[in-house]
């Protein structure tokens, strides 16, 4: 996958807060290890990948596979502190690849991550992380075959969204300097948003994570939950 550059610039846009149960663990760990898994059919999700995984020396760098994210897990996502995607998304849904044919994979089940490494995960692509003003974004998330299985945070957008833009290099700066995960993923997308493509561009962030681990850094984060837990609290844009 070629090397590639995309500009960004932008404006300020409004969080909100919803929901669960809180209980503290203390900063123990820092973030090692990092895997890139990019749709196959459009270069601009190459670029999305490709200028976050810059920032750090990276483990893996693949075109996406339904197996790096469910059956082989532990060898992939899992096998990662943080892993990044980019492609075409829906409510729990990522695409793999247009070869032959438009193929990908639902999320809502059958995935179970954290239970070997993974504590962070990203979706740049539309829509994978529902929030309150979407209806129940919790149920999908928690309990035996479901993602949150000791992962810490699942970041993305609750709305559709735009990329081949600023954005996935913005954030891995800010990643890689330091500041909290979900944070800096809600401010690069404010740094990319526009009063004249209107102001729902680029798309709108959300978060859904363990309460208590909100202010995880990747250099500095909580323990791991314990898994399937059904306490989870989403922070999103509007």
């Amino acid at each position: 996958m070629a090397k590639r550059t995309q500009p960004g610039w932008g404006v300020r846009a409004t969080l909100i807060v919803a929901l669960a149960a809180t209980f503290a663990l203390p900063p123990l760990f820092a973030g090692t290890q990092e895997g890139g898994y990019v749709y196959n059919g459009e270069s601009r999700f190459v670029d999305n990948v490709w200028n976050f995984i810059k920032h750090f020396s990276y483990e893996q760098y693949y075109w996406a596979a339904d197996y790096e994210f469910k059956s082989s897990n532990n060898y992939y996502v899992d096998a990662m502190d943080l892993a990044y995607y980019s492609g075409h998304g829906s409510p729990w849904y990522i695409t793999t690849t247009a070869y032959p044919s438009q193929q990908g994979l639902s999320i809502a089940s059958g995935v179970s991550w954290g239970d070997s490494n993974l504590e962070f995960i990203i979706f740049q692509s539309c829509a994978v992380i529902p929030s309150v003003p979407d209806g129940n974004w919790w149920s999908n998330w928690v309990g035996a075959g479901h993602a949150f299985q000791g992962l810490h945070q699942a970041i993305g957008y609750r709305t559709e969204s735009y990329s081949g833009n600023g954005i996935s290099d913005n954030y891995g700066g800010r990643v890689a300097g330091g500041q909290a995960m979900w944070q800096a993923w809600f401010n690069a997308v404010n740094d990319e948003r526009s009063w004249w493509r209107g102001s729902d561009y680029p798309g709108y962030a959300s978060v859904v994570l363990y309460p208590g681990l909100d202010n995880d850094t990747y250099y500095s984060f909580g323990a791991d939950p314990p898994a399937g837990s059904g306490s989870l609290r989403t922070y999103y844009q509007y």
